[in-house]
């Protein structure tokens, strides 16, 4: 009995740290990329928002920089200074029918430079 509970134990323990590897594969980039969406509702996008400010807070970002803009959408921005890459996140804001685009870039990018001015 203690025998096959020791296997079982085993074998998961073995599985867990596989998925445990292959989620460390995975770059970051393309986890970011991965929660980009379209035809969104307003609770799904915040969702991903949220989603993807705790994976960038535990990959070493800073807190989110957010703005809204005149047309309805919000710009969020994480920038990891030891890396020095900059993650964006621009997420409509309508009940239903949003986008959500996010991407991964190196060096700052400042919240001014995605701004449109008049």
């Amino acid at each position: 009995m203690t025998t096959r509970y020791s296997t079982r134990l085993m074998l998961f323990g073995a599985l867990l740290l596989s998925s445990v590897l292959a989620q460390g594969d995975a770059s970051l980039s393309a986890r970011i990329a991965a929660m980009a969406g379209h035809h969104l509702t307003f609770a799904q996008t915040q969702e991903r928002l949220q989603t993807l400010g705790t994976m960038l807070d535990g990959a070493g970002y800073g807190p989110v920089r957010t703005r809204n803009v005149g047309d309805g959408t919000t710009v969020s921005r994480w920038y990891h200074a030891g890396g020095r890459h900059t993650a964006l996140a621009f997420a409509g804001q309508a009940a239903e029918d949003n986008d959500v685009e996010v991407a991964e870039l190196d060096g700052f990018v400042s919240m001014n430079e995605m701004i449109p001015t008049p």
